[in-house]
């Protein structure tokens, strides 16, 4: 795994399955964000914690934005569809990472970040909104 504490959508894996399995798991959406009008993927919202393959069970561990999130088994039931589709993978585990560790917004990727940032300038530039910080100054 990269330096990062999870798993990015820049991450290489040298292992081809686990290749596989990330690219799956960038195309699951986190489904709070697609009630919105702008869907993020599970991996680029930070969410997949840890990929382990162990001959052909996979497991994957997510830390979610909540560890009241409703949504969990939604994702997961969409992560087990998509991974257990791919050769070789017999059985799909997802687990909910209760360690105690907390998700915040740094674990989404940049890209995403730049995004959001981007989107939200507009808005307010729509909206007649001029930014805090230039009104203090």
């Amino acid at each position: 795994m990269s330096s990062s504490s999870h798993v990015t959508p820049d991450e290489e894996f040298t292992n081809e399955r686990k290749e596989r399995i990330k690219d799956e798991l960038g195309k699951v959406l986190d489904p709070c964000s697609c009630m919105s009008d702008h869907p993020i993927s599970i991996l680029d919202l930070g969410l997949v914690e840890n990929i382990d393959v162990d001959s052909d069970v996979v497991h994957v561990d997510l830390l979610l934005t909540s560890q009241l999130c409703t949504y969990f088994l939604d994702m997961s039931d969409e992560i087990v569809e998509r991974v257990e589709g791919l050769e070789g993978i017999e059985r799909v585990e997802v687990h909910q990472d209760t360690s105690g560790q907390v998700w915040t917004p740094d674990r989404m990727s940049e890209n995403e970040r730049q995004t959001r940032r981007e989107r939200l300038r507009t808005r307010m530039e729509e909206a007649g909104i001029e930014p805090y910080a230039k009104r203090t100054n």
